[in-house]
């Protein structure tokens, strides 16, 4: 008797395989079950590739700190130096030429000193600024091509 209901299961098991056969392919528009059934099949590699990119973001951003606190530190060092060094040179030169008739010129070629200084520290901190675009670059590939991947798939 219970050889019976096996041989009746196994017909039933053909009817579904042939109906599904005779389906053909799925159609186009995506349902929720459609959706959920590819991320049940995906479910590991995208989990596996968010990882992969979490340690990516993870190795980027440490570079990005650390050029942003390179930066920070240049720019305070040199802010020292460069304020030592046009107070005692500021003093020397008005010290020197005050008794002098040349006392106006030397105020206006010192003012003219710092203010090229002061350009052309903005001009290497505007280069520096402008590297950030760089930054997460190889994130945002990675994201893009996965992103155009599964717009592909779907």
């Amino acid at each position: 008797m219970t050889h019976q209901p096996e041989e009746q299961a196994a017909p039933v098991d053909e009817t579904r395989a042939d109906a599904q056969a005779h389906l053909g392919p799925p159609p186009n528009d995506l349902s929720l079950f459609a959706v959920l059934r590819l991320l049940r099949s995906a479910g590991r590699a995208l989990l596996a590739q968010t990882a992969l990119h979490g340690q990516l973001a993870r190795v980027e951003w440490a570079e990005e700190r650390n050029r942003l606190l390179q930066m920070l530190l240049t720019l305070l060092f040199g802010f020292a130096c460069v304020l030592m060094l046009l107070l005692l040179c500021s003093t020397l030169v008005l010290v020197l030429s005050w008794a002098t008739p040349y006392r106006i010129p030397a105020l206006l070629g010192l003012l003219l000193v710092h203010g090229l200084g002061c350009a052309i520290a903005w001009y290497r901190l505007r280069l520096l600024a402008a590297r950030s675009s760089e930054s997460f670059a190889a994130t945002r590939e990675e994201l893009a091509a996965d992103l155009a991947l599964l717009k592909s798939r779907l």
